[in-house]
């Protein structure tokens, strides 16, 4: 590409191969393969803050921190402040876009089980940066806003109110679906929706609200909140799925997207951990059943069904290389390009409190919570350009 590229502040809790930041940072840095093409970051990483050094010890094993040579292979300068960083070590703003990846790390877990990921912290702290400079730039937040649904209403809150462009989020609204393009039908009503996949009831519990969440936020009417959550655990999860309280018809269907042979899928059946059933404030039901890892599924799969249309899609986040995190680099260069986030950031507002509301609920063993608090409302995207979700999946 031709004339100066934007510059970028990377703000990262932990880098470590394999890592967040390591997948998203390392492609802003170095370039990536979008369907076949090689091509150079269309944005210039210029400053990076990094919090924590050293080994990572809350993963499922001790990794070694690589960051710092990262940079400095890079050229890319350390700061010690995400003030600083976003100054390029000078008061003000000196970059046109923020990148917060606030992913791993050794931190401290609430009795709620949630991690306490400073997503938040870093966020005041940038915005604080901007306002004292009199000069706001876009900000993209990865994965969940917050453990917390007052800090998530809060920072959507904030970006509204000072005209600042945020986006969030994950991969997985981004991934290439089987069948290719499956998509519902943009305002076609919708009754009932089922989410299957798996994982750790926090960390993946995000992604399977989100996996779900960008199927029914395209129903007519466009979105309109959450008027009730209840949280089922372990053996009520698993008898939530036998008796029906599941949609049957539908969580069959998802099921049969994973392709399962016969005994895996008895296997995910009885690793059913954590069941989430969701009454939207238009009428909507739907249900995300978690299966615990090691249990047969290792990715997401949702069915919906309308009075006009049904679909059902297998969302594949095992690309090798992540390289499904492409989809999701191309959509913050683009917003740093354009100042136009490609998709609302109330959506990830709706799935992080969601995902609060359900790890409080567990923690008292489940049950049902009226969630007036989110009334969140917003319109989907028709499309998203440069993502995977029509693209067809590679052989091989």
């Amino acid at each position: 590409m031709t004339g100066a590229r934007p510059r970028v502040a990377v703000i990262c809790t932990t880098f470590f191969t394999g890592s967040h930041a390591d997948v998203i940072a390392g492609r802003l840095c170095d370039g990536y393969v979008l369907e076949g093409r090689r091509l150079d970051p269309r944005v210039e990483v210029v400053a990076m803050y990094l919090e924590l050094l050293g080994t990572t010890t809350d993963e499922p094993w001790p990794v070694a921190d690589m960051g710092v040579e990262f940079m400095e292979k890079r050229g890319i300068p350390r700061f010690e402040s995400v003030a600083e960083a976003i100054g390029c070590g000078r008061p003000g703003v000196d970059v046109d876009g923020v990148v917060i990846i606030g992913e791993h790390g050794d931190y401290p877990r609430n009795e709620f089980g949630q991690k306490l990921y400073p997503r938040r912290r870093l966020f005041d702290a940038a915005v604080s940066t901007m306002l004292g400079a009199g000069r706001t730039v876009p900000i993209f937040c990865n994965k969940g806003l917050s453990w917390s649904a007052g800090d998530a209403r809060h920072m959507v809150d904030t970006a509204r109110r000072l005209g600042i462009p945020l986006l969030a989020g994950s991969s997985i609204p981004l991934a290439r679906r089987r069948p290719a393009a499956t998509v519902w039908p943009s305002g076609a009503p919708m009754d009932a929706a089922v989410l299957v996949g798996y994982g750790p009831t926090e960390m993946y519990g995000f992604h399977n609200l989100e996996a779900l969440q960008i199927h029914v936020e395209r129903r007519a009417g466009g979105e309109s909140g959450v008027a009730a959550v209840e949280a089922l655990l372990g053996d009520d999860a698993r008898r939530a799925v036998a008796d029906g309280r599941v949609d049957t018809v539908l969580f069959d269907r998802a099921m049969d997207r994973f392709e399962l042979s016969e005994a895996d899928r008895e296997r995910a059946l009885g690793g059913v951990r954590e069941v989430t059933l969701l009454e939207y404030r238009d009428g909507l039901r739907a249900a995300v059943v978690n299966v615990a890892e090691g249990a047969g599924i290792e990715d997401f799969a949702v069915a919906c069904r309308g009075p006009e249309a049904d679909i059902a899609c297998h969302m594949w986040a095992q690309e090798p290389g992540h390289g499904n995190f492409t989809f999701l680099v191309r959509q913050i260069e683009s917003m740093i390009l354009d100042g136009v986030a490609p998709y609302p950031a109330e959506r990830t507002q709706l799935t992080t409190s969601v995902l609060d509301v359900a790890m409080r609920a567990w923690h008292r063993g489940g049950g049902r919570v009226e969630t007036p608090d989110l009334a969140i409302a917003y319109a989907p995207p028709a499309t998203i350009p440069d993502s995977g979700i029509l693209a067809a999946r590679p052989e091989g």
